[in-house]
Parts: C-alpha cells; structure tokens; sequence
C-alpha cells in the first residue's frame, strides 16, 4: 500500500478573506493542526481526484500564508488510497492513529466515503464527504461523525431532463446510462420516475463498475430508437462512451455525462464536447468576490480554471475552518458545529439535515458551447444549444 506525503506550497495569498482562522485545539502540538485525507491519486478515480487535492492544497496554503488557525499552522496529510474502498477504509484509521487528526476530509467518491465512514464512527472523528454524492450513504445507517458536503446524486439527471422536456417537441425516448453502484443507481432510479411523470419515454441501461466497452448497450438504445441519452457513470467510462457513439456514428439529439463540467473534458473530446450537457455543483463564472477570489488564486498556480471537484474540496476547508473558529479543534466540536450550522462557502449555504445528507447545495446544468462550459437552463439567461451538434 503506497502513501503519499508530497506537499504543494502555493504562494499566492489571494483569497486569504475567504478563511474562517482563529480558535484553538487540542491534542496536537503547539504549532500544527493535523488534517486527513485519503485521495484516489492512481487507480480508476485518478482523473477527477488530482482536482480535489489541488483544492485541499490551495486551502491549505492560503490558511497557513493567513497565520494559521489560530495562531497554529494546518497540515493536511494525503494518502493514496488508489481507488479502494478497503485502502480508504485502513488509511482513514492510519490518519486517526498514526497522524493524530482531528478531522479528515473526504475521499474522492462515495463508495470510499461509505468505507471510511465505517472507521470515524467507531472512532468519533468527523468526516466531511467532499465528493459522496451518494445520499443512500446516510439513508440507510445512522451516522452520527459523516457528513454529506456534495449534492445529493439523485438529482444527477434532472436538470437535463428539464430541457429534454423544454425540447422535447418530436422527442422518441431517453436512454439513462448507471453504473451498478449506490449513487448512480439512486440518480437513475430518481431520473427514470421524473422522466415518466414529465411523459418523456424512458429506457435505463446499466453496467458493471469499471468497464469501459459500451457497444452492446449503444446498439440496445439505437435499436430502441432513443434520440436523447443521460450518462450517470464516473468521468472515464463516459469519455469511453462518448468515444463509442461517435465511431458507431451514434448522433442523439440531446446528450449528457454528469461529469462533462471536469475541465479536462474538451482536452479528451476536442471539438466534439460542443453540445455536449453536464450537471455541476459549481462553475468558476458564479459572481461573487469570494469566488472570483478562489478561481484567481487557483489560475495562478495551476494555469487553468478549476473544475467542480476543486471548488467542493476548498468549500470542505473553508467549513472545516469556520468549525474551528467557531468551537474550538476538538473533534466533538467540530462535529457538532457541523451538524447544526449553516455555513456560506463558495459552494452556496452548507446545511445538512438530522441524517447528515446534504440540503443547502443544489446541481447546476452546464453545456459546452463554443469551447467554453456555459450554466444553461434555470434561472441562465444562456440558452441551451439543441440539437447537439453533429461528431466532427
């Protein structure tokens, strides 16, 4: 089992107004507040995670280029849980035991949140589920130390289907594509029961997880006569997809991946995201000082936008500071700050119901237009491309 302790030192301070910094704590030196987390830093997840960490690191830095919390400097140890739940299961208790943290933040995807969370309630250490879109997570367990920081996974489709039905005029059928895990099977059995209600005809087609060879299931929806198909998989298998339908010459109408706002999407797509629909729990154009803040100081020291996974890690140590700051570095506190308090981060308003699933954050829809993700649908006044362009 490999580990990882590299540490990035970002310079810049911009955004340093965004942190919640004071407070003191216990049970660790003088000098250190120790932070966890476990990252699928190789392995299936890798693409989306090396974005999460980038959002851990820029929390980080900027804390410690503020002062510290309080006066004490945050370290934000990192293992390589590549891509296993069971890996994330035995660091998870690594950093409680080992590194003394007092909080540890979450993994990337809910199947390992769903593990660690096994570890921190036996052990009373919080864990903030950063990227668990997967609220069965908290319906079916009593969890008391693990909480929901992502919108919930059954709305994975809805925004798309919205326009669907927005433009649906001589629409045939969906085709919903899950992978067989928690959080995708909830978002499809949420879309397929929206799909019907709103009278657009609706087929689900599932896979195993980690497959990556979807011609069988393309050659069903085509026979099937579906013109408009919603992708609820992770980030691989839907590039994997997309590459599929285009040397099947498989055109729809309409098309998304939830996960077509990862901003290396046109690099693997090229021409062909235009059009292309994804759903995102935040986009760097939002308006706010404290948001233009974070994507200055992100582009400063990756030379790119950040994507979604980014900003949900930064929003996790921005909640994790105001915990701090209000109650002081005890893991009782913190999860207890937690648990009852609404927060604003650069995400929205952090909430989370008596289960711990999350209510204050909502998904929004984007499109690739023009080379750019552009919000579409709601409140946008950014009209959604349709139909999709034809495969370059």
């Amino acid at each position: 089992m490999g580990s990882l302790s590299r540490r990035r030192f970002l310079g810049s301070a911009a955004g340093a107004g965004l942190l919640g910094i004071a407070g003191p704590r216990t049970a660790h030196s003088a000098s250190t507040i120790n932070i966890g987390a476990s990252l699928s830093l190789t392995g299936r997840f890798s693409d989306s995670a090396k974005y999460v960490e980038e959002g851990y690191r820029l929390w980080e830095a900027q804390t410690n280029d503020a002062g510290g919390i309080g006066g004490s400097q945050v370290k934000v140890t990192i293992y390589d849980d590549q891509s296993n739940p069971d890996t994330g299961r035995v660091l998870a208790q690594r950093l409680i035991d080992r590194n003394g943290v007092v909080a540890i933040l979450g993994p990337y995807s809910s199947p390992i949140t769903d593990a660690e969370a096994v570890v921190v309630e036996r052990a009373q250490v919080p864990l903030i589920g950063t990227i668990a879109s997967d609220s069965s997570i908290w319906a079916r367990r009593n969890l008391k130390w693990t909480f929901q920081a992502f919108p919930s996974s059954n709305y994975d489709h809805e925004g798309f289907i919205k326009i669907v039905k927005e433009k649906g005029e001589g629409i045939k059928k969906l085709a919903i594509i899950f992978e067989q895990s928690p959080f995708s099977i909830a978002g499809k059995d949420w879309a397929v029961s929206y799909a019907k209600k709103l009278g657009i005809p609706v087929d689900a087609y599932g896979y195993a997880p980690g497959n990556q060879d979807f011609r069988s299931i393309i050659e069903h929806i085509v026979n099937s006569g579906a013109d408009v198909v919603s992708m609820g998989g992770y980030y691989q298998p839907s590039i994997a997809l997309t590459r599929q339908m285009m040397e099947r010459a498989f055109n729809p109408k309409g098309y998304q991946f939830i996960e077509a706002s990862d901003g290396v999407t046109k690099d693997a797509l090229g021409a062909n995201a235009e059009g292309i629909f994804g759903r995102s729990a935040w986009e760097a154009s939002t308006d706010t000082p404290e948001n233009k803040a974070f994507v200055a100081a992100y582009q400063k020291k990756y030379n790119r936008k950040p994507s979604y996974h980014s900003a949900s890690a930064y929003a996790a140590g921005q909640l994790l500071a105001a915990a701090i700051k209000a109650k002081g570095a005890k893991s009782e506190a913190i999860r207890d700050f937690i648990a009852t308090s609404s927060v604003d981060t650069i995400m929205g308003s952090f909430k989370v119901n008596d289960k711990g699933q999350q209510t204050g954050y909502r998904y929004l829809t984007i499109q690739w237009q023009g080379g750019t993700q552009k919000i579409v649908g709601g409140n946008s006044k950014t009209a959604a491309e349709w139909p999709k362009p034809a495969w370059k």
